[in-house]
């Protein structure tokens, strides 16, 4: 009878396991389109890529338990979503892609603390972009033409791998980046608010390695 048990028990742990790879979709690409979807992802730690595609609007607090993405995470294209928030999101292997999201006024990824490429760009009403403790981006960041931004704060960043591009941003005053000392290139162009002295400062990165 023990035996017996033990043998159920195991093959129950068993099923658990695999059940719970199953919702997580371990190995595959995850597309949250409702909120049932996210949901239903809810309580995963790791993800090989992430995507959000909607029409709907859609909370993503849930997924505050997702802390590394190994492939890429795009937001977009999305309608009804004001808010783009992954608090618990520590390492994405990948890109961050995120663009073509009318509705959206804040892109915050708190904990972020690497990714492979970041792409923010045509978020007609995105106001805020923080990744407050971002300090390696493999790649190149990428933020362009999203007419309502004021603020990208990337105060942890020390390197980017290749270029940091910001274009075409006609109310953008601040960008929070004092740590910034390694990037191959830095393109600041269109972005007539910001101060003259800042965009010299980070230009001045482009030739330090």
């Amino acid at each position: 009878m023990k035996l017996a048990l033990l043998a159920c028990s195991l093959a129950g742990c068993f099923l658990f396991r695999n059940g719970d790879a199953e919702r997580c979709q371990t190995g595959r690409m995850v597309v949250l389109g409702s909120q049932d979807d996210v949901t239903s992802f809810a309580g995963c730690k790791t993800a090989s890529g992430l995507t959000i595609r909607t029409g709907a609007t859609i909370d993503l607090t849930p997924l505050r338990e997702l802390e590394q993405i190994t492939g890429d995470l795009v937001i977009g294209p999305t309608v009804g979503i004001e808010e783009a928030a992954l608090n618990g999101l520590m390492h994405v292997g990948g890109a961050v892609r995120v663009s073509n999201n009318p509705s959206l006024r804040g892109l915050f990824l708190p904990r972020l603390e690497d990714a492979g490429r970041i792409a923010v760009d045509t978020n007609v009403t995105l106001t805020t972009i923080a990744l407050p403790r971002i300090a390696t981006v493999y790649g190149s960041i990428v933020v362009s033409n999203n007419r309502a931004l004021e603020l990208v704060s990337i105060p942890e960043l020390v390197t980017v791998g290749h270029e940091l591009v910001i274009l075409d941003h006609p109310k953008l005053t601040l960008v929070q980046a004092g740590r910034l000392n390694a990037a191959e290139a830095v393109r600041i162009e269109g972005n007539p608010k910001l101060p003259a002295e800042l965009v010299e400062q980070m230009r001045g990165t482009a030739s330090i390695q």
